[in-house]
């Protein structure tokens, strides 16, 4: 429990949303995470994904930021948001390897930042690149994330 309302963590591949009132905890490296919040119904949402676009082969997965965006969207106009209340914050996105693909984090957050705007939503805020992961809380109820460096 944090400050008294349930914590739920998300793994790489998830999304949650939720209209009742939760912080949902995960850690990103290269990986980015897209935060929804609908400030007409005061409710969040947010994503955990790996690679920015699924090729259309093998299976279709949150894995996939085309995949994992579209359907935050979707899980949220469930609850009743509309796209014109939606605001996002994007983290994550580091260069953590230096193997080959590393340049996978940049690639995760120009995918999601260029998709946001294709969706026509605001971003308000981002904390993206650096070298190292990130422990992120989301409390759904005010949007708020807390961001911390993994050390």
């Amino acid at each position: 429990m944090s400050e008294g309302l349930p914590e739920v963590f998300l793994p790489v591949g998830t999304l949650y949303c939720s209209p009742d009132p939760v912080v949902v905890t995960t850690v990103l490296g290269s990986c980015v995470s897209v935060c929804l919040w609908d400030r007409r119904l005061a409710m969040g949402g947010i994503n955990h994904f790996l690679l920015p676009r699924w090729s259309g082969k093998g299976e279709r997965s949150l894995k996939y930021g085309d995949v994992a965006i579209e359907s935050l969207l979707t899980a949220m106009g469930a609850l009743g948001a509309q796209r014109s209340d939606l605001m996002a914050k994007v983290f994550g996105g580091a260069a953590v390897h230096t193997l080959p693909g590393a340049g996978v984090g940049s690639s995760n957050v120009s995918f999601a930042l260029d998709r946001l705007r294709h969706y026509g939503i605001e971003v308000t805020a981002e904390r993206t690149g650096g070298t190292t992961g990130i422990h992120l809380r989301l409390f759904t109820a005010s949007g708020e994330v807390q961001v911390r460096p993994i050390s």
